[in-house]
């Protein structure tokens, strides 16, 4: 019997100097499980990627790509897409149909908006869409129940759908260098929310409600029009990192005076109230916030 031909499971052809279009000829690996040619100066993908239904990772990120085919909705089995870093100024929804896909980075591109379709990947547990140009989000996208981490910062966000409380297994939620006005209260749902950063948008106040986020342990505010944050925030007996500076507070909440958990618990705390600027990070500057909040 003659050799049998060997079959190409991996191809990993990262920052090779690759330029023009992924050849169509790709159709012939059909036992092609993983796929990476980042960083590359790729203009163009072949509809035929789309035939490639064992794949299971797609690497396609820092190129210069400014349309994905929406044959990609027929990787049925891919788990791991990343299109990071290149010139997409839009998504197809076919996406929505990769009910496997568990990781989906589309941060660093020139995105406007992204369908509502990819409400339907029920999969996904870490969603990058930072460095965008998106003013809204779908309300779909409350439905991605597994999603654990969701990274948004740095786009032109005026406001966030109510939905995103249904986001029961959210840890991580970055939405930094926004302009959000404004925060749902269903935010304080998200029970398992660990970070929550709000910093650099126009926040003239945020909700009771986040006082509701037991398990938080970091939350960004700095940057922000707030004069005023609410008591329930002396709630968050888990946080241990917390930043506010770069407002306009006049004060802070009285649990918090009064020595509340926050002086306690590995302080990394940055605190401006009328113009003075306070700094902790260990236990000589949990005493001194200590003294401070008790003048």
């Amino acid at each position: 019997m003659g050799a049998r031909p060997s079959v190409v499971v991996n191809v990993e052809l990262q920052a090779r100097g690759l330029t023009g279009d992924v050849p169509a000829e790709v159709r012939a690996l059909t036992a092609l499980k993983l796929l990476r040619l980042g960083g590359n100066q790729l203009t163009g993908v072949p509809a035929e990627l789309g035939e490639l239904t064992a794949l299971k990772l797609l690497d396609l990120a820092d190129n210069r790509l400014t349309s994905v085919p929406a044959a990609l909705g027929g990787l049925t089995a891919l788990t791991g897409l990343y299109l990071d870093g290149n010139q997409l100024t839009s998504v197809s929804a076919s996406l929505g149909a990769l009910t496997a896909l568990e990781t989906l980075w589309l941060d660093r591109n020139q995105l406007t908006s992204v369908p509502a379709a990819l409400g339907g990947l029920t999969a996904l547990t870490v969603l990058q869409l930072d460095r965008n140009q998106l003013t809204s989000l779908p309300a779909e996208f409350g439905r991605l129940t597994a999603l654990t981490s969701l990274e948004l910062q740095g786009n032109r966000l005026t406001s966030l759908p109510a939905a995103l409380g249904g986001l029961t297994a959210l840890t991580g939620l970055r939405l930094g260098g926004n302009q959000l006005t404004s925060l749902p209260t269903e935010l304080g749902r998200l029970a398992v929310l660990e970070v929550l950063h709000l910093g650099g948008n126009q926040l003239t106040s945020v909700p009771a409600e986040l006082g509701n986020l037991g398990a938080l342990t970091s939350l960004e505010l700095q940057g922000n029009n707030l004069t005023s944050v609410p008591a329930a925030l002396g709630r968050l007996t888990a946080l241990t990192g917390l930043r506010l500076g770069g407002n306009q507070l006049t004060s802070v909440p009285a649990t918090w005076k009064e020595g509340g958990a926050l002086a306690w618990n590995g302080c990394d705390i940055d605190i401006d109230v009328d113009g003075m600027l306070t700094q902790t990070e260990g236990d000589d500057d949990c005493a001194a916030l200590r003294a401070w909040r008790e003048r």
